[in-house]
């Protein structure tokens, strides 16, 4: 009888044993585990949804802007950033108007601007050869480099599209030309390249 009591007893000692066992294998509810990560996800997705929205709002915001260069006869020459559709006249009262020196027929106030672009304002007698409207009878018939587009300027013997575009680069950051052979000094056009051109010109 005293034995049959002591195997009940380890009988029963072995089957809490057993239990206990079970529980730590069994381990915890996974549907716990996969609240918390949906929620974790779907804060992720957010903080990803917010960040794209700004980027969109900045790249819009940006699309709206220019940077323009403004030298010569202004107050405060300098990088401004303008409204897209801003005009030269806006750029010069960025820059805080023309100088007392400003020669204001050297530049189109109504002209649009463009992103990088450089508005140079010249001086008054810098502008003289510039601003003249009298001329040779056969003026006409020639290009004049201080007005020519890119395009008119291709049709100058020697002169392709890089050599338009160093051209109107070089009036843009030095002002007008004074002379026909001012555009030696044109990255690419030498004397021959001038001499080639010489009869096509006007100022």
């Amino acid at each position: 009888m005293q034995l049959l009591k002591q195997y009940s007893w380890l009988l029963l000692l072995a089957v809490i044993i057993f239990l206990v066992f079970a529980m730590r294998i069994k381990g915890p509810d996974p549907d716990a585990a996969i609240q918390p990560l949906d929620k974790e996800a779907d804060a992720a997705k957010g903080l990803l949804q917010e960040g794209s929205d700004a980027a969109a709002k900045n790249q819009t915001a940006e699309n709206t802007k220019v940077m323009v260069d403004i030298k010569g006869e202004v107050h405060d020459p300098g990088v401004y950033e303008l409204e897209a559709d801003s005009r030269v006249e806006q750029a010069i009262e960025a820059a805080g108007g023309l100088t007392e020196k400003a020669e204001g027929r050297s530049i189109n106030l109504a002209q649009r601007i463009a992103d990088e672009q450089v508005i140079y304002v010249a001086a008054a007698g810098e502008a003289e050869a510039a601003v003249q409207t009298a001329g040779p009878s056969d003026s006409k018939d020639k290009i004049n480099i201080n007005q020519a587009d890119a395009e008119a300027l291709t049709e100058l013997n020697g002169v392709g599209e890089a050599k338009a575009q160093a051209i109107i680069a070089f009036r843009e950051e030095n002002g007008p030309f004074t002379s026909i052979d001012q555009l030696t000094e044109v990255p690419g056009i030498g004397e021959k390249s001038l001499e080639n051109m010489k009869d096509q010109i006007s100022l």
